[in-house]
């Protein structure tokens, strides 16, 4: 069976650049849409940033730090009505907590071990 050898026109590339043309402004428009959209939603949530704090905090080894953000975020959760937000900060604070807990002992454990071996 013969194979059909494809010819290159002009026509045919006028087509391509044309059907290229409308995708891209489909795309374009799309984008465009999807900023508009951006742009109408709600500015963030308070719940937001104390979590994006929260979360640089645990990143940064820091957990005290993230412990007491989560302590005051749950307060204020419960004083302004947000139960649902108050538990989910909860729920993060029990992991924290844990982790507070292990640098604490780890911290205990070091300087236990260096006051030994300096009295020996």
């Amino acid at each position: 069976m013969a194979k059909k050898r494809f010819t290159y026109t002009d026509d045919f590339d006028e087509d391509e650049e044309l059907l290229l043309d409308r995708k891209a402004k489909r795309k374009r428009e799309r984008e465009l849409e999807r900023q508009r959209q951006e742009e109408e939603q709600e500015p963030q949530s308070p719940a937001d940033d104390t979590m994006v704090r929260m979360v640089a905090a645990c990143q940064a080894n820091q957990w005290r730090e993230a412990a007491v953000i989560c302590l005051n975020a749950m307060e204020r959760f419960q004083q302004e009505g947000h139960p649902e937000q108050a538990e989910g900060i909860a729920a993060a604070f029990q992991k924290i907590d844990r982790s507070l807990r292990r640098q604490m002992i780890a911290a205990f454990i070091k300087e236990s071990a260096k006051l030994l071996s300096t009295k020996e």
